[in-house]
């Protein structure tokens, strides 16, 4: 397979809740700050997000996503490594490949906002913070 070709079709979304990320360390232990992602496209391989705030992220990085606000994935968090990234004035966008391909792709919630969630508030991170939750 040539590099600029995907193991699996890409599926465009339009408008949908954002996922909360967090860095992984060297022995995939969560470390940082969870942050924002919009989800551009998804695929059963990996997905295309944008985070609107400036990310300290390298090529080859593991990241922990939480996917609880999208119930068609099956899972609540899920292991992606950082496939490439491209920084622009305003955002980062960044794709990622799923540690183990999905069997399908999923169905995502719809969200319309109109002030933006900061996941470190909600309920199951700061239970984490606090040495109450699982990953």
């Amino acid at each position: 397979m040539r590099g600029d070709q995907r193991a699996f079709a890409r599926q465009p979304i339009e408008s949908c809740r954002n996922i909360a990320v967090r860095r992984l360390d060297g022995d995939f232990k969560p470390c940082g700050r969870w942050f924002l992602a919009d989800i551009v496209d998804v695929s059963e391989g990996g997905m295309c997000l944008i985070a609107s705030e400036e990310q300290s992220l390298e090529v080859g990085q593991w990241l922990l996503m939480d996917l609880r606000c999208h119930p068609g994935f099956g899972q609540l968090r899920l292991q992606a490594q950082l496939r490439w990234l491209k920084r622009a004035h305003f955002a980062l966008a960044f794709g990622v490949a799923f540690a183990n391909p999905l069997k399908e792709v999923p169905v995502l919630s719809v969200e319309r906002r109109s002030i933006r969630r900061d996941p470190n508030e909600e309920d199951w991170a700061l239970e984490e913070e606090r040495g109450l939750g699982t990953t």
